[in-house]
């Protein structure tokens, strides 16, 4: 008879370290693994995390998260990253 995993079968992976993202790519190499949707979901999830934030240093975070994501994306895809500022810290050139 064939043993069937249970839900106390599950293997867990060990946690992240402190300041990673579980789950997600946190250094080139990692990006370079996922796939374009996959990386496109990351962004779309760091763009939701940058616009639902309710204070500066997680607006900050998530900023430099999807920027950093889209930076990825046009390095390994060719997808040319938006032209972004930081709302509230940029200065008039002009």
């Amino acid at each position: 008879m064939a043993a069937q995993a249970g839900p106390r079968d599950v293997v867990k992976s060990p946690e992240p370290k402190m300041g990673r993202l579980k789950g997600g790519a946190n250094t080139e190499a990692e990006a370079a693994k996922l796939s374009p949707a996959q990386l496109e979901l990351l962004i779309e999830g760091a763009e939701w995390r940058f616009n639902a934030a309710t204070n500066s240093n997680d607006r900050k975070q998530a900023f430099k998260r999807l920027t950093w994501l889209e930076a990825q994306r046009e390095r390994l895809h060719g997808i040319e990253a938006p032209d972004r500022r930081l709302p509230g810290r940029q200065t008039d050139i002009e």
